[in-house]
């Protein structure tokens, strides 16, 4: 205890000590500040605007920040650093990423932010804009990776919310705050084998590949067999699909898609039509029910938004996008279906 008391003396001793030194430094500088009268003020009166602050270091120590108006700094012991308090602006090039149904998309944002602790953005960090811009670069890779294609397609607003909420939870300890973060997708990227993008402007999408030409070619194959017809039945197309299947269904092609899939039509009186195509075992089987174990590609779909589909008039890819073609799994899976169709149409 009494080694505590006289460290607690020392202590003190040294407090009083550094103030009546940093007192004594403050009252020399302010005196020469006095003596060069009126020299010193065009050198030592700063100038400072509205949109700017002042942090002024006296000995090393920060002082609140000052501004706007007429700042006076002490000659030798002051150093100071303006601070912009405007709204920044910056864009995050467009990233790579895998949605959580492991489509690979291309996805950037414009970020507005500004500084609202001028202190803080000091002592925190030295390159405010490019801490900014990583932080959020990396957060727009992990939000994005926790959503499926459709909803980035059709919640991009509710997600730079999030984005923005998440961005700000990082910099606030740097004195930053976040106004608004606007989110920009490219394009839905096709496998790594094939490096084509496809873009998700409606004007823009074209039937050339990935999960897009994998619907095309479903429907297509069925409006081949029914352009005779003034009108298209739903039920008469999936017969045709199924008896077209039934004659393509082989080992060879078990062994190379391996997968089962499941299609559910629900029809204009409301009634659910099922549609199984199991290619794990044996030559495969196809027809119409339910799988016994889960499917590994469930695909669901209106029979109005099919026979649209089948006429052309529904693009496949903003027919999925926007949830009027739902599919559970993965979409990497759904494309060996692609293998099947090529077969279906050779026949």
């Amino acid at each position: 205890m009494l080694i505590n008391y006289r460290a607690g003396q020392r202590g003190a001793s040294d407090t009083w000590l550094m103030w009546i030194c940093h007192l004594g430094i403050t009252s020399l500088s302010f005196l020469i500040l006095i003596i060069t009268l009126p020299i010193s003020i065009w050198w030592f009166l700063k100038i400072v605007p509205d949109y700017e602050r002042v942090v002024i270091f006296r000995l090393g120590r920060v002082r609140p920040a000052r501004g706007p108006g007429l700042v006076l700094l002490l000659p030798l012991i002051d150093q100071f650093k303006r601070i912009d308090m405007r709204i920044r602006a910056f864009s995050i090039h467009p990233c790579k990423v895998k949605s959580r149904d492991d489509v690979p998309v291309s996805m950037g944002a414009d970020v507005q932010f500004r500084v609202c602790d001028p202190i803080l953005s000091v002592l925190s960090v030295q390159d405010l804009n490019f801490v900014t811009q990583h932080t959020a670069e990396n957060l727009l890779a992990q939000s994005l990776g926790r959503k499926y294609l459709r909803e980035i397609h059709g919640d991009r607003v509710r997600i730079g919310e999030h984005l923005k909420e998440d961005i700000n939870e990082q910099v606030k300890p740097w004195g930053v705050c976040v106004e608004r973060v606007e989110l920009s997708l490219e394009a839905v990227l096709r496998s790594h084998e094939e490096n084509v993008n496809v873009s998700l402007t409606p004007q823009a999408i074209t039937p050339t590949g990935g999960f897009e030409q994998l619907i095309m070619q479903f429907f297509s194959m069925v409006q081949d067999s029914s352009t005779t017809h003034n009108t298209l039945s739903a039920d008469l197309s999936l017969q045709q699909l199924l008896s077209r299947l039934e004659g393509v269904l082989s080992e060879s092609l078990v062994s190379e898609v391996g997968s089962t899939y499941q299609l559910y039509v629900t029809l204009s009186g409301g009634e659910q039509a099922a549609y199984l195509l199991d290619l794990k075992s044996g030559s495969g089987r196809c027809g119409w029910g339910v799988l016994s174990c889960p499917a590994d590609v469930t695909l669901e779909i209106t029979e109005d938004d099919l026979l649209s589909l089948i006429k052309g008039e529904l693009n496949p890819l903003m027919a999925y996008t926007t949830g009027r073609l739902r599919v559970v799994g993965n979409l990497q899976t759904a494309l060996r279906l692609q293998k099947v169709l090529r077969m279906i149409m050779r026949t």
